[in-house]
């Protein structure tokens, strides 16, 4: 049994022991990365997690450590259906249970890891934090797989939280004053849901339906000059103040050849945001009247409830 707190604290001075993270979905790897026949480590939530595929091809992603020594699972293998440690040869099933000891002892009773539960989606493998999701796996606002073509892109590790990082998604004033977006509209007000803030501009130059999920995810559908794209900015911690990132991009599905721009346009953003994310010492600080969907935002994370799974 992890443990469950029920607020988080608006700090990057945790240390990745005694940090608690938020009960999001977050994504863990590229669905194109994890391969049937080997499995693939990540550090993640201030531990380190083995993603896999079981025999019916289902996305795995459990705590990497072998419940018998410490083993490091990811360097282990794939055999007959199972997970195994390459240290003695301790299988686990995909349900976390070790199946078998082939020493032929007996298996010890506490002899599972952890299983997170897992989706696949946008091209990602997403985990959720805690041993029953609270909500869905995040979206697209006005779109799904089926009706966008879309790109995604691992961006690596990054120096920043998740959640820091999204707050920029309802910092409108940062359009205008890094990016140069020289027309900036602000919506009237956020819808806050239990697991996630959504909004809807409309202007003269564009429209906009943004939606933040958990405090790890930011996705919005636009339409400016009549055309029409979907942007999905996303990230996991690996330590407090670590993050990794990922990027789905995507257009109507009968307009792929647009797809470039739009990568490029989403990749330039986040090259913008970079050096202020990865150079900054967050702080609540002076927050004045147009920052008031960022004092929103920021009393639904101090409030989002935090687990910490089992090591």
């Amino acid at each position: 049994m992890g443990v469950v707190t029920s607020k988080s604290r608006l700090s990057l001075q945790q240390t990745a022991a005694e940090a608690a993270y938020h009960r999001c979905w977050y994504p863990v790897a590229l669905s194109a990365a994890l391969a049937s026949d080997r499995p693939l480590g990540r550090d993640f939530l201030g531990s380190r997690v083995v993603a896999w595929r079981d025999p019916g091809g289902r996305a795995v992603v459990q705590t990497a450590w072998c419940p018998h020594l410490g083993a490091d699972l990811s360097v282990g293998q794939i055999a007959d259906g199972r997970l195994r440690c390459s240290y003695h040869h301790w299988s686990f099933d995909g349900s976390g249970r070790c199946a078998h000891i082939p020493s032929g002892d007996k298996v010890p009773a506490g002899a599972r890891i952890f299983t997170y539960p897992t989706q696949e989606a946008w091209g990602l493998v997403w985990a959720f934090n805690g041993e029953h999701p609270d909500c869905d796996p995040p979206r697209i606002p006005d779109a799904d797989e089926t009706t966008i073509a879309f790109e995604v892109r691992e961006r690596g590790r990054r120096s920043w939280d998740t959640w820091v990082a999204v707050s920029n998604g309802v910092d409108f004033q940062h359009l205008q004053t890094l990016h140069g977006i020289p027309r900036v509209s602000m919506p009237s007000e956020l819808q806050v849901e239990a697991s996630g803030i959504e909004f809807d501009i409309e202007s003269p130059y564009h429209r906009q339906h943004g939606r933040i999920s958990g405090t790890n995810v930011f996705a919005q559908h636009l339409r400016m000059g009549g055309a029409d794209l979907f942007m999905m900015f996303c990230g996991a911690p690996i330590e407090p103040g670590k993050s990794s990132g990922f990027l789905v991009v995507g257009v109507p599905k009968d307009q792929p050849e647009r797809l470039p721009g739009v990568l490029a346009m989403a990749e330039r953003l986040n090259d913008e945001d970079a050096p202020v994310l990865s150079s900054m010492r967050f702080r609540r600080g002076l927050l004045t009247a147009s920052d008031r969907h960022l004092a929103t935002y920021f009393k639904y994370v101090e409030n989002f409830p935090c687990f910490a799974p089992p090591q």
